[in-house]
């Protein structure tokens, strides 16, 4: 998610803790359904011209980043080639990062929900649904007198929409950062407050509420660390963006597995630590070298992402007091395609069908393995 104002923290060490990877079976009296599971997108690939920073750093040494079908997603036949990707590889929605582009001056960052307004009006979806991260940090977050007004939008354009993925019944909206929250409320107690006007705004649509999780940061590092209070805000659940710099991350190259055995560490961290429910996210990988992000970054191999897949997935089995669903296993995966970063399972031209085959793979081999089959 690399925007020209904001940029992710880069910082070595964030978290030690120990705890094992939890691959004990389900209880066999429960009846698991098939996994849902949402992958981010991130919609900097609309702009074809010079002005498009986010190609910064990527055409040239990083060039087998492009996807099969370019490195532009601005017509509808490219997003929906996205699509049939992702419904082969057994995702069933996409996490749009959605941002409030009206007080950014930047041209480039005008196209920013292009694939989003792509795929909506896309007639031939194959199953596949959509929900929205509010990216609320820097020039993006929404002002308190524009409130009303964004959450009327948000509720009529998008939550209505009968491809919009929802949990119990309420739409999902993920939410960047709950501290940029804080700061834009000027505390808590403002925070709830929006989330109020947000869950009435909904209820006055007819529907039944909205699921409202909130991206949280495991360390001091990332200028916010109270879990406990996010239960007193308003959100339904919490979850994640990414976790770069695990316990072990030196500057340089690193290997996966840090991110594979510092992932389940923090699941089980916020697990111990929050009295709300937690969607884990999976890291596909975290090499910013394109964009000069952090001073580190990690090699990666489809079977090490496919394995990281599966162990989030037992995390859920063995975890019960933290699941969104109580039958259906509920993960994030970051990202579809953040080509500067290096999280991507997208399909590209140096890799191309590997991380993507992998997914598909671990998450139909988990299926056949623990859930019930659905008729």
């Amino acid at each position: 998610m690399h925007l020209k104002d904001v940029r992710v923290l880069g910082t070595a060490a964030i978290l030690f803790l120990i705890s094992p990877l939890i691959t004990r079976a389900a209880s066999p009296y429960m009846q698991i359904q098939t996994p849902r599971v949402g992958i981010y997108y991130f919609d900097g690939w609309a702009d074809p011209t010079t002005a498009n920073f986010h190609m910064h750093g990527l055409v040239g040494s990083f060039a087998s980043r492009e996807p099969l079908n370019g490195w532009y997603d601005n017509s509808a036949k490219s997003v929906h080639q996205h699509v049939a990707w992702a419904r082969r590889a057994h995702i069933n929605f996409f996490v749009f990062d959605w941002y409030d582009t009206s007080r950014d001056g930047n041209a480039s960052d005008k196209t920013l929900n292009s694939a989003l307004h792509l795929f909506v009006h896309d007639r031939q979806k194959l199953g596949m649904k959509f929900a929205l991260l509010y990216v609320n940090n820097g020039p993006f977050s929404i002002p308190k007198a524009k409130w009303q007004a964004q959450c009327n939008a948000w509720v009529k354009k998008y939550f209505t929409n009968k491809n919009y993925e929802r949990i119990n019944g309420k739409p999902l909206l993920v939410v960047f950062s709950a501290g940029d929250m804080e700061k834009t409320w000027q505390g808590g107690q403002g925070v709830k407050q929006a989330w109020d006007t947000l869950q009435q705004t909904a209820l006055q649509a007819g529907l039944p509420g909205v699921y409202v999780a909130c991206c949280a940061l495991p360390g001091p590092q990332f200028g916010w660390t109270d879990i406990g209070q996010l239960a007193t805000e308003g959100y339904s659940s919490f979850t994640g963006y990414n976790y770069p710099g695990m316990s072990g991350t030196v500057k340089g190259s690193n290997p996966y597995s840090i991110i594979a055995k510092g992932s389940i560490d923090i699941f089980n961290s916020f697990a111990d630590r929050s009295k709300l429910p937690y969607i884990p996210v999976v890291m596909t990988g975290w090499d910013p070298r394109p964009w000069n992000e952090t001073d580190f970054w990690y090699r990666r191999s489809p079977a090490q992402v496919a394995r990281l897949i599966t162990s989030t997935l037992n995390w859920w089995l063995t975890t019960p007091r933290v699941r969104p669903i109580s039958n259906r296993p509920l993960i994030l995966l970051e990202a579809w395609n953040e080509l500067g970063e290096g999280s991507y399972i997208v399909p590209t031209r140096g890799e191309a069908y590997s991380y993507l085959n992998a997914t598909g793979k671990a998450l139909a081999t988990w299926t056949a393995q623990h859930c019930a089959k659905e008729h």
